[in-house]
């Protein structure tokens, strides 16, 4: 974004109405803000994700790409619904919808289902793209047309290259187990949904582990999928505890403002 003219102002101006308007929806419905650390010791382990490395004063860290680890720690320690807006940081991403740096709303509901957790992350996206905007409802299968590859990587660029770029108000549920991560499987399906808007993604929902055993057990796995794409596995924080029922999600803030303002770049949005 260039400072320079009017039209940057205006966006910056808008930017910092709608962070105001999201804390206010947080507040309204009784949702905490909380603000945990970006540097970690540790790493958010998904096979897929690459961090960027911090070292100072002779410790190795990392940059978070989600702060989902520390929230969780808070829910443990027994804090309630919370939420937070937050910048994190990805490696090796770049391009019109990506950035290495950029602003993710991530919030945790106890006690709400799926779809309570649906809803709510609707009624979020709402606040950017209209308060009237309906969204279609289907399972990963039926994006597929009734079924899908077995192949998981084939499956991924199908999805990717042929599904997402039609999916324009749309939410998938229901994801095969293999792409659970940390979402609860039931039923031979992992409880887990997206939100799509005009073929991006906009958010990644999960019905949350609640048991840190075995949540350890999938970052584990996660570190195997690493060592298997020739990436360095990330150390796995030692302090995660179980957590009571809960539904999270988390909202990419930019590609909301980009939907908002009808650019294709998430550069034009971003402060500078």
């Amino acid at each position: 974004m260039s400072l320079a003219s009017t039209n940057s102002i205006k966006m910056l101006e808008d930017r910092a109405a709608l962070l105001a308007a999201s804390r206010a929806f947080f507040a309204k419905r009784g949702v905490l803000e909380v603000d945990v650390p970006a540097l970690s010791p540790y790493g958010s382990v998904d096979p897929h994700i690459d961090l960027i490395e911090v070292r100072s004063m002779g410790r190795r860290g990392f940059l978070h790409s989600s702060p989902e680890y520390g929230m969780k720690r808070l829910l443990a320690a027994g804090i309630g619904d919370i939420y937070q807006l937050s910048h994190v940081f990805r490696d090796l991403e770049s391009g019109e919808r990506h950035n290495l740096e950029f602003t993710m709303v991530e919030w945790y509901r106890l006690g709400f289902t799926l779809e309570q957790m649906i809803e709510e992350t609707l009624d979020f996206v709402r606040l950017f793209v209209g308060g009237d905007r309906s969204f279609e409802k289907i399972t990963f299968k039926e994006a597929f047309g009734g079924d899908y590859p077995e192949d998981r990587e084939v499956r991924d660029r199908l999805f990717a290259l042929e599904i997402e770029p039609h999916l324009l108000s749309t939410v998938v549920t229901d994801f095969p187990p293999d792409q659970a991560a940390l979402a609860q499987i039931e039923g031979g399906v992992a409880k887990r949904f997206e939100v799509f808007y005009a073929g991006m993604e906009l958010a990644n929902g999960y019905l949350e582990l609640t048991d840190a055993a075995e949540w350890r057990a999938r970052l584990d796995n996660a570190n195997q999928e690493r060592r298997a794409l020739g990436k360095a596995p990330y150390p796995i924080d030692p302090h995660l505890r179980d957590i009571s029922a809960c539904s999270g999600v988390a909202v990419g803030f930019d590609r909301l403002m980009m939907l908002r303002h009808g650019v294709q770049d998430i550069h034009e949005i971003l402060p500078c």
